[in-house]
């Protein structure tokens, strides 16, 4: 879902983003929307040691259990003796 943004510019920044619309003939809001685009990309980069997280099979089967637990797949134990007996 994409939500709308208001953003506040000085007047040189509009300035800017104006003559630059201009020059690519593109404009200024998907100019904006590619810059914002830009920086959550960079922003979102994984920490080091974490790039297995964000791997397609283990994305896949977090879906696959957030789906699980939303349809009350799950079951919640008061102890962790009633846990144990549970599982033999």
């Amino acid at each position: 879902m994409m939500k709308a943004i208001s953003l506040r510019l000085k007047l040189d920044q509009y300035k800017r983003l104006r003559w630059l619309s201009f020059v690519e003939g593109r404009p200024m809001s998907l100019l904006i929307r590619d810059a914002l685009d830009a920086y959550l990309r960079e922003k979102q980069q994984p920490s080091p040691g974490q790039e297995w997280f964000w791997t397609e099979a283990w994305q896949a089967a977090e879906r696959e259990v957030e789906a699980d637990l939303a349809a009350g797949g799950h079951e919640t134990f008061d102890t962790m003796e009633d846990f144990l007996k549970d599982l033999k």
